[in-house]
């Protein structure tokens, strides 16, 4: 899939070009190693401080863990922070079973989605979900190890009102299927448009392009696919501690 430009324009796109763009978002990390994986964490309410990160387990390991943190201070207002929180945290909230998941990803979408865009996301994800299902032989006996992670590594605010903001966020993803796929990992940025409604920052499109990706070291030896789905599993994935 074509990358996008990640420039931003001053206003929220019309109908027909924001329907593209969650589709095209949605579909996004198929761009994600030519799965069209569009992988993600749960979304929070926004808060002053510095924008705290997590992610749903894999599911390889599906068990729930979570870093000690102080609760982040709420706020009824709009803010930057929010903002950016909101959308590092749409990056991974699909990561591990969750699009896997039909019930599971329903939860997630409906928790993340503007009023506008609920419907046009759930059927792009629904989409996407089947997908990645069948690409990643999810369905096989045995059940393979599958590995579905993403970690947000920075953002830029494009721009920011009381009522809509743009945060576009760099991340690395990494996917395997021990039926159909090694591991592999995709930096990309995404681009997240966001409306403020119901007293939080909602998702209002996505948009996905590639990079910018680093390159690994010429000394660094890569790990075989087989010593990978081993290790792996056994880190368990970062998460915002809840109050």
């Amino acid at each position: 899939m074509p990358g996008r430009d990640v420039s931003i324009p001053g206003a929220l796109a019309p109908e027909r070009a924001r329907s593209k763009r969650i589709v095209a978002g949605a579909v996004a990390a198929l761009a994600l190693l030519g799965l069209g994986i569009w992988i993600g964490s749960r979304i929070a309410a926004p808060t002053e401080t510095a924008p705290s990160l997590g992610a749903e387990t894999s599911i390889a390991d599906d068990r729930s863990s979570a870093i000690p943190a102080r609760p982040a201070r709420s706020s009824n207002a709009p803010t930057r922070a929010g903002a950016v929180s909101a959308a590092a945290r749409s990056i991974p909230a699909f990561s591990g079973a969750v699009l896997l998941t039909p019930t599971r990803l329903r939860a997630v979408v409906s928790r993340l989605a503007s009023k506008a865009s609920l419907t046009r996301l759930l059927a792009a994800f629904n989409e996407a979900s089947v997908q990645t299902r069948t690409k990643l032989g999810a369905a096989t006996v045995p059940q393979p190890v599958i590995v579905l992670r993403s970690v947000p590594i920075g953002y830029r605010v494009e721009r920011f009102s009381k009522a809509q903001a743009t945060v576009s966020v760099w991340y690395v993803g990494i996917v395997g299927s021990g039926a159909t796929v090694e591991p592999q990992q995709s930096w990309r940025t995404q681009v997240v448009d966001l409306v403020w409604e119901g007293g939080a920052w909602k998702v209002d499109s996505f948009a996905s392009s590639p990079g910018p990706t680093p390159p690994l070291s010429a000394t660094e030896a890569t790990a075989q696919p087989g010593d990978l789905f081993a290790a792996i599993p056994r880190f368990e994935e970062f998460r915002r501690a809840e109050p």
